[in-house]
């Protein structure tokens, strides 16, 4: 049995998800799954994760990232709730949904950004 609590095996499947590394984080959700087999989020993330229907690709690195994963851990309690669109770190719109959010943008800029709802 791993040592780390359910919560710090969440951070870490979840840090690999946020990186891109969908291998990394379908290994952390098994061996997470085998050592808290009555964990609801933990056996969530382990079933989505091991569909054979679910492609993993890496996909290149955007320097991008890491500031837009800053925006959302400052701002994370006030958009709690809300669909965000983010560029480089700054807040291009927010919404109450995935669709509100596609129309303030528009569907082609929405491919350059990036978005997700804030928990």
């Amino acid at each position: 049995m791993n040592s780390d609590t359910p919560e710090e095996l969440i951070r870490a499947i979840d840090g690999a998800l946020s990186q891109g590394n969908f291998n990394q984080a379908k290994t952390l959700s098994a061996q997470a799954s085998r050592d808290y087999p009555n964990h609801a989020k933990i056996q969530r993330y382990a079933r989505i994760l091991a569909s054979p229907h679910l492609p993993f690709y890496q996909l290149a690195p955007n320097p991008d990232t890491p500031l837009n994963l800053n925006w959302v851990i400052e701002h994370r309690q006030h958009y709690r709730g809300r669909w965000v669109a983010l560029e480089k770190g700054n807040l291009i719109a927010d919404a109450s949904s995935i669709d509100e959010l596609f129309n303030q943008v528009g569907k082609e800029k929405m491919r350059d950004l990036f978005y997700t709802i804030i928990y």
